[in-house]
């Protein structure tokens, strides 16, 4: 049932939500995940609930006002911040879950919102997965507009209402798991075999990036080339889901290591994505003095798409305003597909609302200007382990939609126009400046013709063959 707001600030409790709306009058409505009110004020796209669903992200219920009117001069501002905000104070999204908040306003715009006043304690999850959350929204009453003559309505169609929709995630806990033909795309890969097979002969260690868990960073990856990896290391091929915003990729490292027995004497070759080629790195260079001496030794590190400079879009500050412009632009093209756009801010989303609980040391960790890289990771330093590089210069195909080109443009000024795969600048998968003894040897690079961006590298054949070249068989 709607309740009035009141605009002198003092709170309203409705339906479980507290709302504070200073300067703000009208009415407000709180609808619970699984219920059919919210069918006659949203309509949500197909697009976007699939994203949900693939990212693992579910609504924990919806805040609708409307009626909206301002009862001061002082309008305030479009973006949250001031004196003058709506506040609403929520549910917590429950043990081992993160939270975030999705708000579009009377004119179809959006923004991502994440909990203020949070304990920082890596703890908090489990430990107060109960308690509320605050989430503060720009309160000026946008103009509202008319649809396009196609009807478009973005990723989220209105009728003339203000949305706040919460929605939670599960935060897995780092495995060690198999990775095989037949369950690498599902999140149970089932037991390990044992170490005394797993130490035959040289192992594969899988380690996804900023994309989530191994099932869902690797999935893209072709059956038939996962097979020949299979066959051609005998079984002895893992996966670690590791945590990757909450904690730098030493201490994934340092977890690792105490999963393992010691005195192991593993040898295993690395296919790495993104941040987790960071910890392939780790692993190699600063593993004897982190639990690993004895027990795994690198071969070969792969590493796909691995910002080993660095990238622009580990600020969170700047990275928040850049999710706000790219989804809008979704809003500005009808009849696009905007999933794997929606899926790259949801990932990014997750690992920021994850950080809010545990801090920001795995995102921090891929600053370019930040402590992490330049006076830990890229220091001189000797390894044995060969290095391979897979890095990419994208550039929308001839023909492509709308809203991928745009994004690509954004992503482009981020960048200060240097070549990048919309997430890693390309050379810097395969040089740091300053660091001499850090140069894999013929890396792979797709040029802009082939349109490769930083989650496409799997399906290119050229990508199969270099891994196979890379990654010969035993003997």
């Amino acid at each position: 049932m709607a309740e009035l707001l009141d605009p002198t600030g003092v709170a309203v409790s409705i339906g479980g939500v507290t709302l504070r709306t200073p300067g703000l009058a009208g009415t407000a409505e709180v609808h619970h995940a699984g219920g059919s009110g919210m069918r006659a004020a949203e309509d949500a796209t197909v697009e976007f609930l699939d994203s949900l669903e693939r990212a693992g992200v579910e609504e924990q219920l919806t805040v609708e006002i409307k009626d909206l009117w301002e009862t001061d001069q002082d309008t305030g501002s479009r973006a949250a911040g001031g004196d003058t905000d709506i506040e609403a104070e929520v549910p917590g999204p429950g043990t081992g879950l993160g939270q975030f908040l999705l708000y579009t306003a009377e004119d179809g715009t959006v923004s991502w919102h994440l909990p203020v006043d949070v304990p920082r304690d890596p703890a908090a999850l489990a430990s107060r997965g109960g308690d509320s959350r605050v989430y503060r929204v720009p309160r000026s009453v946008a103009p509202m507009v008319q649809t396009d003559e196609s009807g478009h309505r973005g990723l989220i169609g209105m009728v003339g209402s203000r949305l706040l929709k919460v929605l939670v995630f599960p935060v897995v806990d780092p495995v060690l798991r198999p990775f095989e033909p037949a369950t690498y795309r599902q999140a149970a890969g089932g037991p390990l075999p044992d170490w005394s097979t797993l130490t035959a002969g040289p192992a594969l260690l899988f380690l996804h990036g900023t994309m989530s868990q191994s099932h869902t960073g690797f999935r893209r990856m072709p059956e038939t080339l996962v097979a020949e990896l299979h066959r051609r290391y005998e079984g002895r091929v893992l996966a670690l889901d590791h945590f990757t915003v909450s904690v730098d990729p030493t201490e994934n490292v340092r977890w690792l290591a105490k999963q393992l027995p010691e005195g192991l004497g593993m040898t295993v070759d690395v296919i790495a994505h993104s941040r987790g080629g960071l910890v392939g790195r780790v692993m190699a260079e600063r593993g004897p003095e982190l639990g690993l001496g004895g027990v795994v030794d690198v071969r070969t590190l792969v590493m796909v798409g691995t910002p080993n400079a660095g990238t622009v879009l580990a600020d969170p500050e700047h990275l928040g305003t850049l999710l706000d412009r790219v989804t809008n632009l979704i809003q500005l093209v009808p009849d696009n597909p905007v999933t794997d756009t929606v899926d790259v801010v949801l990932t990014v989303l997750k690992q920021l609302a994850v950080g809010a609980f545990g801090g920001l040391d795995g995102l921090i960790s891929m600053d370019p200007n930040g402590s992490y890289l330049r006076e830990f990771l890229n220091q001189p330093t000797t390894t044995a382990s060969t290095y391979r590089a897979v890095a990419s210069n994208f550039e929308p195909a001839q023909g492509s939609p709308l809203a991928r080109t745009a994004r690509n443009v954004i992503v482009d000024v981020v960048f200060g126009n240097s070549e990048n795969d919309l997430i890693v600048p390309t050379e810097g998968v395969y040089h740091v400046s300053g660091l001499d003894g850090f140069a894999p040897a013929d890396p792979l690079v797709f040029p802009a013709a082939a349109a490769v961006d930083h989650s496409s590298f799997w399906v290119q054949e050229a990508f199969a063959q270099k891994v196979l070249e890379w990654l010969p068989p035993r003997g």
